[in-house]
Protein backbone atom coordinates (compact mmCIF):
# COMPACT_ATOMS: atom_id res chain seq x y z
CA UNK A 1 0.00 0.00 0.00
CA UNK A 2 3.14 2.24 0.57
CA UNK A 3 4.25 2.64 -3.02
CA UNK A 4 0.90 3.73 -4.11
CA UNK A 5 0.18 5.91 -1.15
CA UNK A 6 3.68 7.57 -2.29
CA UNK A 7 2.58 7.92 -6.00
CA UNK A 8 -0.28 9.49 -5.02
CA UNK A 9 1.43 11.66 -2.95
CA UNK A 10 4.02 12.54 -5.61
CA UNK A 11 1.32 13.22 -8.44
CA UNK A 12 -0.63 15.66 -5.51
CA UNK A 13 2.56 17.63 -5.27
CA UNK A 14 4.09 17.92 -8.22
CA UNK A 15 0.42 19.06 -9.35
CA UNK A 16 0.17 21.61 -6.39
CA UNK A 17 3.55 22.66 -7.10
CA UNK A 18 3.33 23.64 -10.89
CA UNK A 19 -0.15 25.49 -10.54
CA UNK A 20 1.68 27.25 -7.31
CA UNK A 21 4.70 28.43 -9.70
CA UNK A 22 2.61 29.25 -12.58
CA UNK A 23 0.20 31.90 -10.38
CA UNK A 24 3.49 33.11 -8.70
CA UNK A 25 4.96 34.01 -11.92
CA UNK A 26 1.59 35.41 -13.93
CA UNK A 27 1.08 37.26 -10.22
CA UNK A 28 4.35 38.78 -11.06
CA UNK A 29 3.79 39.56 -14.32
CA UNK A 30 0.47 41.10 -13.16
CA UNK A 31 2.45 43.16 -10.04
CA UNK A 32 4.99 44.24 -12.79
CA UNK A 33 2.46 46.10 -15.06
CA UNK A 34 0.69 47.53 -12.07
CA UNK A 35 4.02 48.84 -10.65
CA UNK A 36 4.85 49.92 -13.96
CA UNK A 37 1.80 52.21 -13.86
CA UNK A 38 2.32 53.04 -9.93
CA UNK A 39 5.34 54.45 -11.29
CA UNK A 40 4.02 56.75 -14.07
CA UNK A 41 0.96 57.68 -12.06
CA UNK A 42 2.85 58.77 -8.71
CA UNK A 43 5.03 60.99 -10.56
CA UNK A 44 8.08 58.57 -10.16
CA UNK A 45 8.08 57.91 -14.29
CA UNK A 46 11.19 60.58 -14.57
CA UNK A 47 13.08 58.67 -12.09
CA UNK A 48 12.53 55.37 -14.53
CA UNK A 49 13.26 57.70 -17.37
CA UNK A 50 16.59 58.15 -16.03
CA UNK A 51 16.61 54.30 -15.73
CA UNK A 52 15.13 53.98 -19.23
CA UNK A 53 18.01 56.23 -20.44
CA UNK A 54 20.66 54.06 -18.61
CA UNK A 55 18.92 51.17 -20.12
CA UNK A 56 19.44 53.26 -23.63
CA UNK A 57 22.74 53.90 -22.58
CA UNK A 58 22.79 49.63 -22.61
CA UNK A 59 21.54 49.56 -25.58
CA UNK A 60 18.67 47.70 -24.59
CA UNK A 61 15.40 50.34 -24.37
CA UNK A 62 12.93 50.11 -21.94
CA UNK A 63 10.12 49.35 -23.65
CA UNK A 64 11.84 46.33 -25.30
CA UNK A 65 12.80 45.09 -21.90
CA UNK A 66 10.06 45.33 -19.99
CA UNK A 67 8.02 43.37 -22.92
CA UNK A 68 10.50 40.92 -22.48
CA UNK A 69 10.42 40.23 -18.97
CA UNK A 70 6.58 40.24 -19.47
CA UNK A 71 6.92 37.75 -22.30
CA UNK A 72 9.62 35.53 -20.13
CA UNK A 73 7.43 35.38 -17.55
CA UNK A 74 4.17 34.48 -20.02
CA UNK A 75 6.34 31.35 -20.93
CA UNK A 76 7.98 30.10 -17.56
CA UNK A 77 4.38 30.10 -16.06
CA UNK A 78 2.41 28.51 -18.98
CA UNK A 79 5.84 25.93 -19.73
CA UNK A 80 5.31 25.24 -15.90
CA UNK A 81 1.96 24.70 -15.91
CA UNK A 82 2.47 22.28 -19.40
CA UNK A 83 5.00 20.46 -17.89
CA UNK A 84 3.09 19.68 -14.55
CA UNK A 85 -0.08 18.89 -15.86
CA UNK A 86 2.20 16.36 -18.54
CA UNK A 87 3.97 14.59 -15.53
CA UNK A 88 0.00 14.69 -13.23
CA UNK A 89 -1.32 13.43 -16.65
CA UNK A 90 1.30 10.33 -16.80
CA UNK A 91 1.22 9.52 -12.92
CA UNK A 92 -2.46 9.39 -12.27
CA UNK A 93 -2.72 7.31 -15.76
CA UNK A 94 -0.17 4.81 -14.50
CA UNK A 95 -2.61 4.64 -11.69
CA UNK A 96 -5.78 4.67 -13.12
CA UNK A 97 -4.93 2.39 -16.46
CA UNK A 98 -4.65 -1.14 -14.43
CA UNK A 99 -7.58 -0.34 -12.07
CA UNK A 100 -9.50 0.28 -14.96
CA UNK A 101 -8.30 -3.28 -16.81
CA UNK A 102 -8.94 -4.84 -13.41
CA UNK A 103 -12.51 -3.38 -13.30
CA UNK A 104 -13.21 -4.76 -16.71
CA UNK A 105 -11.47 -8.27 -15.71
CA UNK A 106 -14.04 -8.36 -12.90
CA UNK A 107 -16.99 -7.50 -15.49
CA UNK A 108 -15.89 -10.11 -17.56
CA UNK A 109 -15.35 -12.85 -15.24
CA UNK A 110 -18.92 -11.68 -13.60
CA UNK A 111 -20.05 -12.64 -16.95
CA UNK A 112 -19.31 -16.09 -16.99
CA UNK A 113 -15.58 -15.90 -18.78
CA UNK A 114 -13.23 -17.36 -16.53
CA UNK A 115 -10.36 -17.11 -18.95
CA UNK A 116 -9.81 -13.59 -18.24
CA UNK A 117 -6.40 -12.87 -17.02
CA UNK A 118 -4.94 -9.32 -16.17
CA UNK A 119 -1.39 -8.31 -17.69
CA UNK A 120 1.05 -7.53 -14.41
CA UNK A 121 2.91 -4.59 -15.23
CA UNK A 122 4.19 -3.64 -12.01
CA UNK A 123 5.15 -5.09 -8.23
CA UNK A 124 3.17 -2.56 -6.30
CA UNK A 125 -0.17 -2.54 -4.62
CA UNK A 126 -1.90 -2.30 -7.88
CA UNK A 127 0.69 -5.34 -9.52
CA UNK A 128 -0.13 -7.54 -6.22
CA UNK A 129 -4.05 -6.70 -7.37
CA UNK A 130 -3.59 -8.21 -10.27
CA UNK A 131 -1.66 -11.28 -9.80
CA UNK A 132 -4.30 -12.05 -6.87
CA UNK A 133 -7.24 -11.66 -9.54
CA UNK A 134 -5.07 -14.07 -11.63
CA UNK A 135 -5.06 -16.74 -8.98
CA UNK A 136 -8.73 -16.28 -8.18
CA UNK A 137 -9.69 -16.41 -11.48
CA UNK A 138 -6.90 -19.94 -12.29
CA UNK A 139 -8.75 -21.16 -9.17
CA UNK A 140 -12.11 -20.81 -10.36
CA UNK A 141 -11.85 -21.98 -13.67
CA UNK A 142 -10.41 -25.36 -11.87
CA UNK A 143 -12.63 -25.13 -9.37
CA UNK A 144 -15.69 -25.27 -12.31
CA UNK A 145 -13.58 -27.46 -14.26
CA UNK A 146 -13.95 -29.86 -11.21
CA UNK A 147 -17.62 -29.96 -10.31
CA UNK A 148 -18.46 -30.48 -14.03
CA UNK A 149 -16.55 -33.85 -13.73
CA UNK A 150 -17.67 -34.78 -10.63
CA UNK A 151 -21.46 -34.10 -11.59
CA UNK A 152 -19.99 -36.16 -15.02
CA UNK A 153 -18.63 -39.16 -12.34
CA UNK A 154 -21.88 -38.90 -10.26
CA UNK A 155 -24.36 -39.39 -13.84
CA UNK A 156 -22.12 -42.41 -14.74
CA UNK A 157 -21.88 -43.89 -11.87
CA UNK A 158 -25.22 -43.41 -10.69
CA UNK A 159 -26.52 -44.83 -14.13
CA UNK A 160 -24.74 -48.38 -14.16
CA UNK A 161 -26.65 -49.91 -10.69
CA UNK A 162 -29.57 -47.86 -11.90
CA UNK A 163 -30.35 -49.54 -15.06
CA UNK A 164 -29.30 -52.83 -13.73
CA UNK A 165 -32.41 -52.07 -10.86
CA UNK A 166 -34.59 -51.07 -13.64
CA UNK A 167 -33.98 -53.69 -16.15
CA UNK A 168 -34.56 -56.56 -13.31
CA UNK A 169 -37.24 -55.19 -12.08
CA UNK A 170 -38.88 -54.58 -15.24
CA UNK A 171 -38.31 -58.45 -16.24
CA UNK A 172 -39.79 -59.70 -12.24
CA UNK A 173 -43.09 -57.13 -13.67
CA UNK A 174 -43.18 -58.32 -16.57
CA UNK A 175 -42.76 -62.24 -15.61
CA UNK A 176 -39.37 -62.39 -17.63
CA UNK A 177 -37.42 -62.50 -14.55
CA UNK A 178 -38.52 -65.35 -11.96
CA UNK A 179 -36.49 -63.52 -8.72
CA UNK A 180 -34.27 -66.16 -6.62
CA UNK A 181 -32.26 -65.75 -4.08
CA UNK A 182 -29.13 -65.17 -7.07
CA UNK A 183 -31.16 -62.30 -8.11
CA UNK A 184 -32.29 -60.67 -4.93
CA UNK A 185 -28.38 -60.97 -3.41
CA UNK A 186 -27.39 -58.94 -6.46
CA UNK A 187 -30.16 -56.31 -6.72
CA UNK A 188 -29.42 -55.97 -2.74
CA UNK A 189 -25.35 -55.80 -3.94
CA UNK A 190 -26.60 -52.94 -6.52
CA UNK A 191 -28.67 -51.12 -4.11
CA UNK A 192 -26.13 -50.83 -0.61
CA UNK A 193 -23.42 -49.93 -3.68
CA UNK A 194 -26.23 -46.95 -4.65
CA UNK A 195 -26.61 -46.68 -0.65
CA UNK A 196 -22.90 -46.08 -0.32
CA UNK A 197 -21.90 -44.08 -2.91
CA UNK A 198 -24.67 -41.39 -1.55
CA UNK A 199 -23.30 -41.47 1.60
CA UNK A 200 -20.32 -41.06 0.66
CA UNK A 201 -20.93 -38.13 -1.79
CA UNK A 202 -23.08 -36.44 0.93
CA UNK A 203 -20.04 -36.51 3.74
CA UNK A 204 -17.57 -34.94 0.63
CA UNK A 205 -20.28 -32.33 -0.07
CA UNK A 206 -20.60 -31.70 4.14
CA UNK A 207 -16.82 -32.00 4.45
CA UNK A 208 -15.59 -29.71 1.38
CA UNK A 209 -18.07 -27.01 3.16
CA UNK A 210 -16.66 -27.07 6.33
CA UNK A 211 -20.36 -28.56 7.62
CA UNK A 212 -19.39 -31.48 8.83
CA UNK A 213 -16.42 -31.45 11.99
CA UNK A 214 -14.56 -34.11 13.17
CA UNK A 215 -16.33 -35.03 17.15
CA UNK A 216 -12.75 -34.83 18.46
CA UNK A 217 -11.89 -36.78 21.46
CA UNK A 218 -9.05 -38.50 23.07
CA UNK A 219 -8.18 -41.57 20.71
CA UNK A 220 -5.58 -44.65 21.22
CA UNK A 221 -4.04 -45.18 17.52
CA UNK A 222 -2.59 -48.23 18.26
CA UNK A 223 -5.89 -49.94 19.17
CA UNK A 224 -7.40 -48.36 16.54
CA UNK A 225 -5.22 -49.92 13.81
CA UNK A 226 -5.08 -53.48 15.93
CA UNK A 227 -8.93 -53.32 14.97
CA UNK A 228 -9.01 -52.48 11.63
CA UNK A 229 -6.60 -55.10 10.97
CA UNK A 230 -8.82 -57.51 12.62
CA UNK A 231 -11.76 -56.77 10.30
CA UNK A 232 -9.73 -56.64 7.56
CA UNK A 233 -7.79 -59.92 7.59
CA UNK A 234 -10.82 -61.92 6.39
CA UNK A 235 -10.67 -60.08 3.38
CA UNK A 236 -7.00 -60.37 2.79
CA UNK A 237 -6.87 -63.92 3.94
CA UNK A 238 -9.17 -64.72 0.42
CA UNK A 239 -5.92 -63.13 -1.66
CA UNK A 240 -3.81 -64.83 0.22
CA UNK A 241 -2.19 -61.56 1.28
CA UNK A 242 -0.17 -61.13 4.61
CA UNK A 243 -1.57 -57.90 6.57
CA UNK A 244 0.83 -56.92 9.22
CA UNK A 245 0.98 -54.02 11.71
CA UNK A 246 4.12 -52.17 13.37
CA UNK A 247 3.80 -50.00 15.84
CA UNK A 248 5.38 -47.96 18.30
CA UNK A 249 4.04 -49.32 21.88
CA UNK A 250 4.56 -45.99 23.38
CA UNK A 251 2.30 -44.02 20.76
CA UNK A 252 0.64 -41.45 22.99
CA UNK A 253 -3.14 -41.13 22.57
CA UNK A 254 -4.11 -38.17 19.83
CA UNK A 255 -7.13 -35.80 19.59
CA UNK A 256 -9.11 -36.97 16.97
CA UNK A 257 -12.75 -37.93 15.56
CA UNK A 258 -12.04 -42.19 16.31
CA UNK A 259 -14.96 -42.75 13.24
CA UNK A 260 -13.02 -40.53 10.87
CA UNK A 261 -9.59 -41.67 11.39
CA UNK A 262 -11.22 -45.53 11.58
CA UNK A 263 -13.17 -44.98 8.34
CA UNK A 264 -9.69 -42.47 6.88
CA UNK A 265 -7.24 -46.05 7.59
CA UNK A 266 -9.90 -48.58 6.99
CA UNK A 267 -10.14 -47.28 3.04
CA UNK A 268 -6.75 -47.23 2.75
CA UNK A 269 -6.29 -51.25 4.07
CA UNK A 270 -9.55 -51.80 1.55
CA UNK A 271 -7.83 -49.88 -1.23
CA UNK A 272 -4.27 -51.83 -0.66
CA UNK A 273 -5.88 -55.23 -0.80
CA UNK A 274 -8.28 -54.45 -3.97
CA UNK A 275 -5.33 -53.88 -5.81
CA UNK A 276 -2.58 -56.01 -4.42
CA UNK A 277 -2.21 -59.67 -6.28
CA UNK A 278 -2.55 -63.02 -4.18
CA UNK A 279 0.11 -63.85 -2.26
CA UNK A 280 1.08 -59.90 -1.67
CA UNK A 281 2.00 -58.03 1.85
CA UNK A 282 0.03 -54.91 3.23
CA UNK A 283 2.17 -53.11 6.02
CA UNK A 284 0.77 -50.86 8.24
CA UNK A 285 3.09 -48.52 10.45
CA UNK A 286 2.31 -45.91 12.87
CA UNK A 287 5.06 -43.66 15.17
CA UNK A 288 4.82 -40.33 16.48
CA UNK A 289 7.98 -38.14 15.04
CA UNK A 290 8.78 -34.45 14.56
CA UNK A 291 5.09 -33.61 16.34
CA UNK A 292 2.75 -35.54 14.21
CA UNK A 293 1.65 -38.65 14.07
CA UNK A 294 2.53 -40.56 10.91
CA UNK A 295 0.40 -43.42 9.95
CA UNK A 296 1.75 -45.71 6.82
CA UNK A 297 0.04 -48.07 4.48
CA UNK A 298 2.13 -49.77 2.17
CA UNK A 299 1.72 -52.69 -0.28
CA UNK A 300 3.05 -54.63 -3.15
CA UNK A 301 0.15 -54.09 -5.89
CA UNK A 302 0.02 -53.02 -9.06
CA UNK A 303 1.31 -49.34 -8.77
CA UNK A 304 0.50 -46.40 -9.91
CA UNK A 305 2.35 -44.56 -13.02
CA UNK A 306 4.01 -41.61 -11.84
CA UNK A 307 2.12 -39.19 -14.10
CA UNK A 308 -0.84 -40.78 -12.50
CA UNK A 309 -0.12 -40.21 -8.39
CA UNK A 310 -1.33 -36.60 -8.76
CA UNK A 311 -4.84 -37.44 -9.52
CA UNK A 312 -4.99 -40.54 -6.58
CA UNK A 313 -7.43 -38.54 -4.46
CA UNK A 314 -9.53 -36.76 -7.44
CA UNK A 315 -13.42 -38.06 -7.53
CA UNK A 316 -13.97 -41.16 -9.28
CA UNK A 317 -10.36 -41.90 -10.04
CA UNK A 318 -9.50 -45.27 -10.37
CA UNK A 319 -6.05 -47.40 -11.35
CA UNK A 320 -8.13 -50.37 -12.40
CA UNK A 321 -11.69 -49.41 -13.72
CA UNK A 322 -12.70 -53.21 -13.96
CA UNK A 323 -11.37 -54.28 -10.69
CA UNK A 324 -12.22 -51.32 -8.71
CA UNK A 325 -16.21 -51.56 -9.79
CA UNK A 326 -16.07 -55.99 -9.87
CA UNK A 327 -14.61 -55.13 -6.04
CA UNK A 328 -17.61 -53.17 -5.62
CA UNK A 329 -15.83 -49.66 -5.53
CA UNK A 330 -17.15 -46.39 -5.80
CA UNK A 331 -14.08 -44.11 -7.14
CA UNK A 332 -14.71 -41.98 -3.75
CA UNK A 333 -12.73 -43.55 -0.97
CA UNK A 334 -9.52 -41.88 -1.81
CA UNK A 335 -11.35 -38.75 -2.27
CA UNK A 336 -13.24 -38.94 1.14
CA UNK A 337 -9.68 -40.26 2.91
CA UNK A 338 -8.18 -37.03 2.29
CA UNK A 339 -10.83 -34.50 2.98
CA UNK A 340 -10.83 -36.35 6.50
CA UNK A 341 -7.33 -36.14 6.83
CA UNK A 342 -7.81 -32.09 6.19
CA UNK A 343 -10.64 -31.97 8.14
CA UNK A 344 -8.14 -32.87 11.37
CA UNK A 345 -5.45 -30.19 9.95
CA UNK A 346 -2.89 -33.15 8.62
CA UNK A 347 -2.06 -33.67 5.16
CA UNK A 348 -1.94 -37.61 3.02
CA UNK A 349 0.42 -38.46 0.53
CA UNK A 350 1.01 -40.66 -2.02
CA UNK A 351 3.96 -43.06 -3.55
CA UNK A 352 4.13 -45.55 -5.87
CA UNK A 353 6.44 -47.47 -8.30
CA UNK A 354 4.52 -49.09 -11.58
CA UNK A 355 4.42 -52.83 -10.87
CA UNK A 356 6.17 -52.36 -6.68
CA UNK A 357 2.86 -51.05 -4.54
CA UNK A 358 2.42 -47.79 -3.18
CA UNK A 359 2.61 -46.30 -0.19
CA UNK A 360 -0.13 -44.00 1.32
CA UNK A 361 1.24 -41.58 4.52
CA UNK A 362 -0.95 -40.07 6.86
CA UNK A 363 0.44 -36.92 8.95
CA UNK A 364 -2.05 -36.03 11.88
CA UNK A 365 -0.06 -32.88 13.73
CA UNK A 366 -0.21 -34.33 17.44
CA UNK A 367 0.70 -30.25 18.47
CA UNK A 368 -3.36 -29.16 17.23
CA UNK A 369 -4.64 -32.31 19.12
CA UNK A 370 -3.09 -31.72 22.46
CA UNK A 371 -4.06 -28.25 22.63
CA UNK A 372 -7.55 -29.20 21.76
CA UNK A 373 -7.19 -31.59 25.03
CA UNK A 374 -6.63 -28.56 27.32
CA UNK A 375 -9.56 -25.98 25.57
CA UNK A 376 -11.77 -28.50 23.66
Amino acid sequence: MRSLLIRVIVTFFITTLTIVLGLILVVNYQVSENFNSYLYMSGMHGMMMNRGNMSSMMGIPEEQFIMSLRHSLLLAGGGMLLIGAGVSYYLARSIATPVIDLNRAVNAVASGNLDTAVIVESKDEVGQLAMAFNTMTAKLKSNTVLRQRFLAGVAHELRTPLTILKANLEGIADGVITPDAEQMNSLTEEVDRLTKMVGEIRDLSLLEAGQLQPEFGLLDITQLLRQIVGKSKPLASEKNINLHIATDDRLPAVWADADMVNQMVYNLVLNAIKYTPEGGQITILAAAESGVVEITVTDTGIGIAQDEIEHVFDYFYRVDSSRSKASGGTGLGLALVKQMVLAHGGKIKAESKLGQGSTFTVLLPIALHQKNTVSP
